[in-house]
């Protein structure tokens, strides 16, 4: 038997040294997430151990302050009069954070608060890793040397340059001072990575300590990586922009995942198919998921099994689908939908609005449809125009929160963003699948030779064709032009709305969403679907989509 390399720290995870960390502190109204809301976030950005920026803002939380919260923090209405609405303040810290992991000091409660607050301006949450110093605090600072582990008391033990005082960038300074305590007193004992620190206050698994050999050969680049078993089965397939680094966390205390821990023990190796970009590496594990079902992945298993809700030619009315059509017939389709618990809610959505309220309750009224005007009017809410659908809902909205149903404006609310989400997303799909080729380019996030060049897509029908990396001085057109005559096998699955590959082609047209991103080549017509026309958050203000609570 061969001997079996000792994996370093620095083989299997990102150094401490080049983690970049955004230490963060909030104060609140309460203590409460979905009730509560945030009046100050500060937070400090360090790597290596030296301060890279700081960040602070109060925020307006749109209701008053209980007195002693005020009395607590010093901060009053007045103190947050005239201060950046919640969802302007969380987009700056968000780009402020960028790609770093968070920290903060007995962290489920600031993490949960700042999830609440993007969920209730709808803004995406980045999922960052985090760390959690109270967490880390209560491995390192025992009893008999502290007598808690509050921010307060581990600040002064350790010599903290600033002591916390209830206010979101002192209390975020003094973390820092923590943490870096936690981080020379942890790397003592061989913590020397992120994923090191992340599980410092866990134990791995047995099985995890076993099967570790598995990553020594993984490189750290994009790509694909499969775990087989015996029979070279595939178990789980997962992709990253580093693969080292992100398989060396499956041994680890940071992973918990059950689906992972009964897969381990059947896992004998681990092979990887290296990219040439992030984007082709998302795009060949959709692929591979669909075609081999591995038994420990879930999502993107059956892509062909998306639910439309279609309005059918003549008479047939709205109907749930699982096959995408061409719509040269009269016929329409919006989706795919999230769930099939949405179609009758969403069918009595686009009665009732061009029907009249409770149309949708009157039998066979949402399966069958007369020719002509009432047909029109719905497709054109599905396919082009919205406002029929909207106004009708702003009507209703009126009368729920005149007569305090605020739980039924909100519900409501709701339905409509899933009609719009569904609308657009079939907006797009339509729009990309109709295009023989696409060549794109757009500034690349990747080093390449030379320095930071360009990052080529090519897309047939809406799915992948082909990418490539071009450094700065090289000619992005030539190497479009070679990608213009690669993979033209996509031409021949090519499929209405994007059928059995939606999956695929929402991660190209994110990519065709960037910013910097050029049109190089094009085949047949290409032009992005307005935004603003199926845009919740656009839509919302004009046509008084957001539902006030009893205290508005």
């Amino acid at each position: 038997m061969s001997a079996r390399r000792q994996l370093s720290f620095d083989d299997l995870g990102t150094p401490l040294v080049e983690a970049t960390l955004v230490v963060v502190d909030l104060e609140t109204t309460g203590t409460d997430p979905a009730g509560d809301a945030i009046t100050e976030i500060g937070a400090v950005k360090i790597r290596g151990g030296e301060v890279l920026g700081e960040f602070r803002t109060f925020v307006d939380p749109a209701r008053p302050i209980p007195a002693y919260i005020a009395s607590l923090t010093g901060i009053t209405d007045a103190t947050v009069a005239g201060a950046p609405a919640a969802a302007t303040a969380l987009a700056m810290f968000l780009d402020f954070v960028g790609d770093a992991a968070l920290v903060a000091h007995n962290a489920r409660f600031d993490i949960s608060f700042l999830r609440a607050q993007a969920a209730r301006c709808e803004i995406g949450w980045p999922n960052p890793q985090v760390l959690d110093t109270l967490a880390l605090a209560r491995t390192v600072f025992r009893r008999d040397e502290v007598r808690d582990h509050k921010l307060s008391t581990l600040a002064a033990h350790v010599g903290a340059s600033v002591a916390p005082d209830h206010r979101a960038l002192s209390d975020a300074r003094a973390t820092v001072d923590v943490l870096h305590t936690i981080i020379e007193r942890l790397g003592s004992q061989g913590a020397a990575t992120l994923e090191d620190l992340s599980s410092a206050h866990r134990r791995a698994a047995p099985v995890q300590l076993r099967k570790k050999h598995l990553a020594g050969s993984v490189p750290s680049v994009p790509g694909v990586y499969r775990f087989l078993d015996a029979h070279e089965q595939v178990l789980y397939v997962g992709t990253s922009r580093n693969l080292r680094s992100r398989v060396r966390t499956y041994f680890t205390a940071a992973e918990t995942r059950r689906k992972v821990l009964d897969m381990l023990p059947r896992a004998e190796s681990i092979q990887v198919i290296e990219c040439a970009t992030p984007t082709e590496a998302a795009v060949r594990e959709l692929r591979i998921i669909a075609a081999e079902k591995p038994p420990a992945n879930r999502h993107g298993l059956t892509p062909q099994k998306a639910l439309w809700l279609r309005l059918g030619s003549g008479t047939e009315g709205l109907r749930a689908a699982r096959l995408a059509r061409e719509e040269d017939d009269g016929s329409a389709q919006i989706g795919p939908l999230a769930s099939r618990h949405d179609v009758e809610p969403l069918r009595g959505l686009l009665t009732d609005a061009v029907l009249g309220r409770g149309a949708s309750f009157e039998r066979g009224t949402a399966r069958t449809l007369p020719r002509g005007g009432h047909r029109d009017r719905i497709r054109r809410a599905m396919l082009t125009d919205p406002r029929e659908v909207l106004d009708h809902v702003a009507t209703r909205m009126r009368a729920h929160t005149a007569a305090g149903r605020y739980e039924d404006a909100e519900s409501l609310r709701r339905l409509t963003g899933t009609f719009l989400d569904a609308a657009r997303r079939a907006d797009r799909l339509r729009a990309i699948s109709a295009v023989p080729l696409l060549v794109a380019a757009r500034p690349s996030t990747e080093a390449v030779i030379g320095g930071r060049g360009w990052e080529l897509l090519a897309v047939r029908h809406g799915r992948f064709a082909g990418t490539a990396l071009v450094p700065a001085r090289a000619d992005p057109l030539a190497v479009a032009r070679s990608l213009a005559v690669t993979g033209t096998g996509e031409a021949e699955l090519a499929a209405p709305m994007c059928q059995g590959h939606h999956q695929e082609t929402e991660i190209l047209l994110t990519w065709l969403d960037s910013d910097g991103m050029r049109t190089v080549l094009v085949e047949g017509e290409w032009s992005q679907p307005a935004r603003a026309r199926f845009d919740l958050a656009h839509l919302a203000e004009r046509f008084a989509l957001t539902s006030p609570g009893p205290g508005a």
